[in-house]
């Protein structure tokens, strides 16, 4: 190898002392670091104010939180999907429900009406505000909840209205937010009503294994967000007749709730709508509730997923060629039902709707029962069971006298979306 030129051995050695210094430094502790430019930190420009404060107190009031169109007054989780579709997730806690809408911040708490009960945000820049800047905004909380590692700051907003303020331990600085409304989670989340009716045509072995069903489907509803057994405590019940259709009581059923100026619920069954579709499209140009009670109407339990959800589908169908829409409410024959079949109904779009009131019009054909066993019985939020298949002559001939006298006591009949706050059709 030659010699290298004089110039280059200048070059490399000052190249080799550069080298050398950078290696050996110390690097700078970040601490020391003078502050950048604010255009990296944009936080500190925008940091919440008492301004951002006032205004979240005053969303509070109204019920609801920043971004936020619905609120814990009247709003309901089917509005929220119409506008933002389904939820991420819904998990069950406490008073009810709780939708997650990742995209939105949000989660909205809703009892088993439906009824919108907490919204809660949590939007990033929440954590921007410190429990001082809280204090010095709203003054000492009502109360402060101590919830394993973080506290609830709970101040009253308003009428029925508390504005709670979660913040974690380890940040003390705002989590999320909830905008609460307790009556409206207590009053209709909780209403879950037993089951009444009695018959005496029943053999002590058969009441008792009806008594025993009643109490294990009232406790499985409540755990279940999708089936219900009544609806709020308000002062409306809701008139359903399964087993139908038929060419003469279905008919003559239609024109009753027709003449009254009510709205029935008919739980068609599959296989018999093929036959009188004349008839289920009747029921539904009166404006009544077309809905879905499989079928073959066979005990959902016993049969494979597969066949539950064959069930289930080709009523839907049935229906939905008859009348254009599918069902979006099913009730399942003889109440039978698990988490399976929920599970499974849930999955094609339904809510499972049983009875709070049964006439047992099956069990004791005797107009006079029957209207007995509605009018010695009959609550707010009321779901009363009936049919309308082709035995059912005491059933028309009880039922005027029925509507009558829920209206003499104020009682509103309505549909099952009035009454539970959830679609019939899909």
């Amino acid at each position: 190898m030659g010699k290298l030129p004089k110039t280059l051995w200048v070059i490399l050695f000052f190249s080799s002392i550069i080298v050398t210094a950078c290696v050996s430094e110390k690097p700078h502790d970040s601490k020391n670091l003078p502050p950048k430019e604010n255009a990296i930190h944009p936080k500190e420009v925008n940091r919440p104010n008492s301004q951002y404060l006032t205004e979240m107190m005053e969303l509070a009031k109204n019920g609801t939180v920043k971004n936020c169109p619905f609120n814990a007054f009247d709003s309901t989780i089917e509005q929220v999907k119409t506008k933002w579709g389904d939820p991420d997730t819904v998990d069950q806690a406490g008073l009810g429900f709780y939708a997650t809408f990742n995209k939105k911040n949000m989660v909205l708490g809703y009892n088993k009406a439906g009824e919108i009960f907490d919204v809660r945000s949590y939007a990033s820049d929440l954590k921007d505000v410190s429990e001082q800047m809280i204090v010095k905004a709203f003054g000492q909380p009502a109360e402060i909840k101590d919830n394993n590692n973080e506290n609830i700051y709970l101040y009253e907003a308003g009428q029925d209205i508390q504005l709670k303020i979660i913040i974690p331990n380890s940040s003390k600085t705002i989590d999320h937010i909830s905008v609460f409304n307790p009556k409206r989670a207590e009053s209709t989340g909780d209403y879950i009503l037993d089951i009444k009716g009695t018959s005496n045509k029943l053999t002590d072995s058969a009441w008792a294994s009806m008594q025993k069903w009643r109490k294990e489907i009232v406790l499985f509803a409540k755990n279940q967000e999708n089936v219900f057994i009544n609806g709020p405590n308000k002062k409306k019940v809701a008139l359903t007749f399964d087993d139908g259709p038929d060419e003469v009581i279905t008919p003559a059923i239609i024109d009753i709730l027709a003449a009254h100026h009510v709205k029935g619920n008919f739980f068609f069954i599959g296989s018999k709508v093929k036959e009188h579709p004349d008839v289920v499209m009747e029921a539904f140009k009166h404006g009544n509730l077309v809905l879905n009670h499989s079928y073959h109407h066979l005990e959902l339990t016993k049969l494979s997923k597969e066949d539950v959800r064959k069930e289930i589908a080709d009523t839907g169908q049935a229906i939905k060629s008859v009348i254009g829409k599918e069902p979006a409410i099913i009730r399942t024959p003889y109440g039978d039902t698990n988490a399976d079949v929920a599970a499974i109904s849930k999955q094609e779009g339904y809510s499972i709707v049983l009875w709070s009131l049964d006439t047992l019009d099956w069990s004791q054909k005797d107009s006079k029962n029957i209207v007995n066993n509605v009018l010695a019985n009959v609550r707010n939020g009321d779901i009363i069971l009936m049919h309308s298949d082709s035995d059912k002559v005491e059933t028309k001939k009880a039922l005027p006298l029925l509507i009558e006298e829920l209206q003499k006591r104020n009682f509103e009949i309505v549909d099952l979306e009035n009454l539970l706050n959830i679609k019939g059709y899909q």
